[in-house]
């Protein structure tokens, strides 16, 4: 369950915002709309002038954002020197686990990750594949997706695999988007305007 009621500017931009739900949320609006600064504050990446952020329950509003459990995945959220596997494995170090093998093998097969080599040498597409798959295998309690899921070219088929994933896991999930028919996917819907939230 997250649940976010926040107050928040950021020079002349002005943010009054309230999320609530659990499993996938969708966030949808131009760009240039608060979906980027929204996903930063509910992360403590920004703070908020006012509010609260909840994830799983748990007030997390003043916790520093390593300590959140909410991982945040953009098209620019990757390790260019490691290889596919070795990255997607390394999401297991952010619970100072040893990675298991076969999750990661089980991962690649569900989202379609059929290629290797140095994560930097990818297709901006075949990065965000990998750098989702690691989330994924962090097992957060919450993973919000900006973006990262615009530039699949299986895009559809992709974001109901791991919208399942997710939810299997029993982890919740914000994705933006920028054309409200993506809601869609998700199991609520928040659209925004000019920094302020409506659930459709």
């Amino acid at each position: 369950m997250i649940e976010a009621k926040l107050r928040f500017h950021l020079g002349l931009f002005q943010m009054a915002a309230n999320v609530s739900g659990s499993g996938t949320i969708c966030l949808a609006g131009k760009n240039g709309s608060g979906k980027t600064s929204l996903l930063k504050v509910i992360g403590g990446f920004l703070q908020a002038d006012e509010g609260y952020v909840r994830v799983g329950g748990a007030d997390v509003t003043k916790l520093p954002v390593e300590q959140r459990g909410i991982v945040m995945v953009t098209p620019r959220t990757f390790f260019p020197h490691l290889d596919v596997d070795s990255h997607i494995a390394w999401g297991a170090r952010l619970r100072k686990v040893k990675a298991d093998e076969g999750r990661v093998s089980r991962l690649k097969s569900a989202l379609g990750i059929d290629f290797g080599g140095h994560v930097g040498k990818l297709s901006l597409g075949m990065r965000e594949r990998v750098a989702l798959a690691t989330a994924l295998q962090a097992t957060p309690k919450l993973i919000m997706v900006d973006e990262a899921f615009s530039n699949l070219h299986d895009r559809e088929d992709f974001i109901v695999a791991y919208c399942k994933l997710a939810g299997d896991e029993g982890i919740d999930l914000i994705f933006t988007a920028q054309d409200e028919s993506d809601g869609k996917y998700a199991n609520q819907l928040y659209v925004i305007e000019n920094g302020s939230t409506a659930l459709k």
